[in-house]
């Protein structure tokens, strides 16, 4: 596994927190420059009709490459570690967006979009991976939220990045070309820490064995077996209802990350008359609202709420899922200009702890140390395969300005998910409450 079982001292720098927050910030800014870029390749008089042809295939094909992705993940990551899978990420990222950069034609392109999406899907499980492992039960809620926050403050400074750039008047070939050095930076750091932390891993190691004492032999002996009792089979844990209560919200969620980062510029544009860097900005504006979420709601509220609070919480934050996509269906005809952005904020900062936290809760306390980037990287594999059957149904209505329906469906996945998340971590609050009663 990646990392050491050392916990940071808290008046210590953190390396390891911080490298996982710029390596995922890097990668989710990533993430969202093709979208962002989108409305302007559209209008490019080369790329354009071409582009547009195949755009709601590449969508379907983004997806379908993430679950790919995201199964090879759940396969290796747990074996690799996530600092030797981050290293392999930040060589696929140069290699996309130098790719993208040069794309001759639109199938060119097309293919380094995939590889982008491939590179970013692997991320996560990774990061989750190096949390499970380095830090404990207590440490990890926080450290969640810290990584999850990177993710959506990535995704608002991409589209508030881009969109400036586009708004200055620079094509969207130039536009790609600041992430190269920031991908090679983090390439050199996560290598960095992958060695450092082998080269600490193999000397502990052999510390060990030179002196190995009865109570450190018992110690090795009983960690694992503590690991293993606390957590149930992978097999069994999928077989449980609790996992399906938790995975069906998750996949519902995912398609809100694909509506802010693929609709929410297109929507500002073809509904409300914004320019492209305009809408694109105010997509990064709109993502904003999750860091909100994860730093402010899921830092300073979340994490210190008894179980009872925290479902609470994740119901209040689904209603509001469910009620603002109502709201903004009703469209411009109803809808103030000046009201969509705000509510777009609103619903950004709603998703983002149900979508991050008690998933990512959840695959640790299932997978234990051993098969947390499993879990993880499942329910995400969930999400993909949704959104892959989602998005040419939402891409074929939204060519054509209809935003109303592809809404309803976002209000929809909101009230189912309000329905079974909360009742999900109802269920293993009371169990993990019977446990103590009886320890």
């Amino acid at each position: 596994p990646s990392g050491t079982n050392k916990m940071p001292s808290p008046a210590s720098f953190d390396a390891t927190s911080w490298l996982l927050f710029l390596a995922v910030l890097v990668n989710q800014s990533g993430r969202v420059m093709v979208p962002s870029l989108k409305t302007s390749v559209l209008a490019d008089p080369d790329f354009g009709e071409p582009f547009a042809a195949v755009v709601g295939g590449l969508l379907s094909g983004v997806s379908i490459v993430c679950l790919g992705g995201k199964l090879l993940g759940a396969a290796f990551t747990d074996r690799l570690g996530g600092w030797l899978v981050l290293v392999t990420v930040f060589v696929m990222w140069l290699a996309a967006t130098a790719g993208a950069i040069a794309a001759p034609t639109v199938d060119v392109f097309g293919y380094m979009w995939l590889l982008n999406s491939f590179a970013y899907t692997v991320t996560w499980g990774a990061a989750v991976q190096v949390v499970g492992a380095v830090y404990g039960e207590k440490e990890r809620p926080a450290q969640l939220s810290k990584v999850a926050s990177a993710s959506r403050f990535g995704a608002t400074l991409g589209n508030l990045f881009f969109g400036q750039l586009l708004s200055a008047g620079f094509a969207w070939r130039r536009v790609m070309m600041p992430m190269v050095p920031l991908q090679a930076a983090l390439l050199l750091l996560c290598t960095y820490k992958y060695f450092t932390d082998s080269g600490l891993r193999a000397s502990a190691a052999a510390a060990a064995a030179a002196t190995p004492s009865a109570a450190t032999r018992s110690k090795a002996k009983a960690a694992p077996a503590a690991e293993e009792a606390s957590s149930p089979s992978a097999l069994a844990a999928m077989a449980s209802l609790d996992f399906w209560l938790m995975l069906l919200p998750k996949a519902m969620l995912f398609t809100y990350t694909q509506f802010f980062m693929n609709y929410i510029p297109q929507l500002l544009h073809a509904s409300y008359g914004y320019d492209h860097g305009q809408a694109a900005s105010l997509g990064g504006v709109a993502q904003g609202g999750s860091v909100i979420g994860l730093l402010v709601v899921g830092n300073m509220i979340y994490k210190g709420l008894a179980p009872g609070g925290k479902v609470k919480l994740v119901a209040l934050l689904l209603a509001v899922c469910a009620a603002v996509p109502l709201a903004l269906s009703l469209g411009p005809e109803v809808l103030p200009r000046p009201l969509v952005v705000p509510l777009a904020v609103l619903w950004g900062l709603a998703y983002a702890l149900p979508f991050y936290i008690p998933p990512g809760e959840f695959a640790m306390q299932i997978g234990g140390k051993s098969a947390t980037g499993l879990f993880s990287n499942l329910f995400d594999a969930a999400g993909f395969t949704f959104s892959a059957l989602w998005n040419p149904w939402a891409s074929s209505l939204a060519k054509d300005g209809d935003f109303r329906v592809v809404l309803l469906s976002q209000a929809l996945f909101g009230a189912l998910s309000l329905v079974a998340m909360p009742l999900c971590m109802h269920r293993q609050a009371a169990r993990a409450a019977s446990v103590k009663k009886v320890a």
